[in-house]
């Protein structure tokens, strides 16, 4: 990068408290934009809420942040940074492959189909130990930008033949029932010592050993209607149940168990079919049987007709 130092025949046109922008720009660690100092903005960005996030050499990981409150981040500037190095970077729609740095080019990509709520996700693929460490979530829009940073640990499985598991087949249920959704460890061992986490596609909907609902993440679609059944933990069973499902509550689901040393996840399909009023579950039936009398009023009308034709 080549720096441009401009001389100020007038030195004294300025107090030595106040650097000219100019200087302030050539400063790295502070961000500018078209000569202008920029400043913490009145929204705030948050990390993933489980930290730190956990990865196995070789996966790929999301790592997502989010604005609050919710605005639209289409058109802002994006960036993660480890350290120094530009892990990724996005500008008003565009991907700003040239400044990202060489040990994650091809590697990343930013999911976008969140944005207009203000959260974002950027993909890293085949995760390597050096990947480790602290990262920067960094949102600026004009002259305004905040910032988060959370931790992401990379590490080798361990050799334990750990597995979690949950249903093989499709989760159906009503709109208005109640629906649990289950996952078991294999071997079998106390899961209450362990970190538990369920997902609804990357939004966390509930968190163990905490025992809380996480409402902020939730989305009000579904505070208050979530519940964690710990009865069978010790077994290694661990369940999730939401009361009241709607159609909107349908979708991929994640059971996510973690320790110190290992952690794994199983996936699992919900359902949720629409609940039709009874005018809507009748009308067919009314219909057919409309149907069905005048075929037969014609029929035995025709009848007649034809038995008086012959007697004559």
């Amino acid at each position: 990068m080549i720096w441009i130092i401009k001389w100020n025949p007038w030195p004294a046109a300025y107090s030595s408290s106040s650097l000219p922008l100019y200087l302030i720009c050539l400063i790295p660690q502070l961000p500018c934009i078209s000569g202008s100092v920029l400043h913490k903005g009145t929204f705030t960005v948050s990390g993933p809420l489980v930290q730190p996030t956990l990865a196995w050499v070789g996966e790929d990981v999301l790592l997502s942040c989010h604005l609050s409150p919710k605005m639209d981040a289409r058109e802002m500037t994006v960036k993660w940074v480890r350290g120094s190095l530009v892990v990724h970077m996005y500008r008003m729609g565009n991907e700003m492959e040239e400044v990202q740095a060489p040990a994650f080019q091809g590697r990343t990509k930013m999911l976008r189909e969140d944005m207009a709520e203000g959260k974002v996700t950027v993909r890293i693929h085949l995760v390597q130990l050096s990947d480790t460490g602290l990262y920067t979530c960094y949102f600026q829009a004009g002259i305004f930008y905040n910032e988060t940073s959370f931790d992401l640990q990379v590490a080798e499985r361990q050799k334990l033949p750990l597995s979690v598991a949950g249903p093989a087949q499709l989760i159906q249920a009503k709109e208005g029932e109640d629906v649990t959704l289950s996952c078991d460890i294999s071997p079998t061992m106390d899961a209450r010592d362990m970190t538990v986490n369920w997902f609804r596609n990357q939004t966390l909907v509930y968190r163990y050993p905490n025992g809380e609902n996480l409402e902020e993440s939730q989305g009000t679609e579904l505070q208050g209607r979530t519940e964690l059944l710990k009865h069978d933990m010790a077994e290694g069973k661990v369940t999730l149940r939401i009361q009241q499902v709607q159609v909107s509550d349908s979708g991929p689901y994640t059971c996510q168990m973690q320790s110190p040393t290992y952690h794994s996840e199983a996936h699992i399909e919900l359902q949720i079919a629409e609940c039709l009023p009874t005018s809507q579950k009748t009308l067919p039936i009314m219909i057919a049987a409309v149907v069905l009398v005048v075929f037969t009023g014609s029929l035995m009308v025709t009848c007649f007709f034809c038995k008086t034709k012959f007697q004559r």
